[in-house]
């Protein structure tokens, strides 16, 4: 996969208030992040795309406040004028940022509480019986390789049935999308898709 990936862990400053970055936000996007109760969640949305637009601008050697961050209809995030492709995701207190020449999507999760129930009820038959086949203390990760996959796979191809996807094809680039897992320092775990080259 021709796509970076950068995460940024917020812990130190996830509860504080925003008011001082809010001017590097265009008026639309102030009034979405303005619109979430918590400050956790404005600081989540906020560092995204302060991640974003911090990694494009390395990527292109241009000053990070002349990147501008816009939205499409569906909310997918995009560049006017660059030749980049970026993906966001953030949980806990974790932003992750994909972005690439090539089209992907990216997803960070902390949290696997039900899931058992989820991945019985949505998984693949087969991702269910390795997720159960595992010790109990490893279960948790197991969900959390397979669900971070499917949601990466959904920013991805917009496909409406993406808990159907094969994490095991996905995994082995044996379909037309190919996929990747990170594992965080305190067990968040990012994953990543892109279309096969294949």
């Amino acid at each position: 996969m021709s796509v970076e990936i950068f995460a940024v862990n917020i812990s130190e400053i996830i509860n504080q208030p925003v008011d001082d970055w809010l001017k590097f936000f265009l008026p639309d996007r102030r009034e979405k992040i303005l619109a979430y109760r918590f400050n956790a969640d404005r600081n989540r949305t906020v560092w995204a795309e302060i991640l974003a637009r911090y990694a494009v601008a390395e990527k292109f050697s241009c000053p990070v406040e002349k990147v501008k961050l816009h939205r499409d209809a569906k909310g997918k995030p995009h560049i006017d004028a660059l030749p980049i492709e970026i993906s966001l995701s953030h949980a806990g207190n974790w932003v992750v940022c994909s972005i690439g020449e090539v089209k992907s999507g990216v997803d960070v999760e902390i949290d696997s509480r039900g899931a058992l129930e989820i991945a019985e009820r949505f998984f693949l038959p087969s991702e269910y019986e390795k997720i159960i086949s595992l010790p109990q203390n490893l279960q948790g990760r197991q969900f959390l390789i397979y669900w971070t996959l499917k949601e990466s796979y959904f920013k991805l191809t917009g496909t409406e049935n993406f808990m159907q996807a094969d994490c095991e094809k996905i995994l082995g680039g044996k379909g037309k999308v190919s996929g990747k897992n990170f594992f965080l320092n305190d067990g968040a775990v990012v994953g990543v898709c892109t279309f096969s080259k294949n």
